[in-house]
């Protein structure tokens, strides 16, 4: 028998736990079912249990609400191209046969660029792995960690998935140092015409975003922010009103004014030992410079 494909997750199975339990399932059963989710080793009598009775449950489940097992999710269906959504199913379902009982997700520019470079599948796995190219499509392995992440939060808002994804909390560290460390690491990058900047400059913006209370970018709005970004004359000067916004708004004044006080205070004394770079510097005081200036 072809073994089953979640569309749940544990968070939102413990969430309904009361619901389920003991109408659906026993307190047994449950079990179980939350040690196939963190992919626990069974003995060969929970096997067989679970097998015989709890997948043969929720198939039936499945089809009583006129949803088979290898249905697919689509978030973000009005920006994808038509004859797209066709396409990503066909390849989601056999990368889901190919990685069975994973979560996998497909998104990025394929889905609403009428050009784009490669097919990107994320496929969630217990232990981290390289990601690869197969021919036209580029597998990236993400752990469990992701579901938590600003990433998987924005890429999500445009995606076909293999399981229906569901909300929860942030939970890697974003803060105001988190969001200077990016900063200071892209003046850098700008200022060595680094090749990878994108890469850090995503990150920046899911940050700058989160820290400011908007709401985060999509991918297709995303790429659109980056692009836009690096085609301006002064893409640093973009940054700097957009680290500042983000400071402003994401920090008491009081406190975004205390901290932007004490990075100036540190950026003049590394001057003072490194004069060859004090327009650099310079440069990079003026983003603390207008945090102040908006909080003041």
């Amino acid at each position: 028998m072809r073994k089953l494909r979640y569309s749940l997750n544990l968070p939102h199975l413990r969430r309904i736990k009361s619901d389920i339990v003991p109408a659906l399932f026993t307190e047994h059963q449950f079990w179980l079912i939350e040690q196939k989710f963190k992919h626990k080793t069974m003995t060969a009598s929970e096997k067989n249990e679970f097998s015989r009775t709890i997948s043969r449950k929720m198939k039936a489940i499945y089809r009583l609400v006129g949803q088979e097992a290898d249905s697919v999710f689509i978030y973000g269906k009005e920006k994808i191209r038509k004859d797209r959504i066709a396409l990503a199913t066909k390849y989601l379902k056999y990368f889901s046969r190919k990685f069975k009982n994973k979560h996998l997700f497909i998104t990025g520019s394929f889905l609403y660029k009428e050009k784009y470079k490669d097919i990107d599948i994320f496929v969630l796995t217990k232990y981290d792995q390289k990601d690869h190219q197969e021919g036209r499509f580029h597998i990236n392995y993400l752990t469990p960690e992701a579901y938590h992440s600003l990433f998987f939060r924005s890429a999500t808002r445009l995606c076909i998935s293999n399981r229906k994804i569901e909300i929860v909390g942030i939970r890697e560290t974003i803060n105001v140092n988190t969001l200077i460390a990016l900063y200071q690491e892209l003046f850098n990058d700008f200022n060595r015409k680094f090749k990878g900047i994108k890469k850090t400059l995503r990150e920046f913006l899911l940050q700058a975003a989160y820290l400011s209370h908007a709401p985060l970018p999509a991918s297709d709005e995303l790429q659109a922010q980056i692009e836009a970004i690096l085609e301006t004359k002064e893409p640093a000067n973009l940054i700097k009103k957009m680290f500042a916004q983000a400071i402003a708004l994401g920090l008491p004044a009081k406190k975004a004014g205390s901290e932007m006080k004490e990075m100036i205070a540190l950026y003049k004394e590394t001057m003072r030992e490194y004069p060859n770079h004090q327009e650099y510097y310079l440069d990079l005081i003026e983003g603390f410079q207008e945090v102040l200036a908006l909080a003041g």
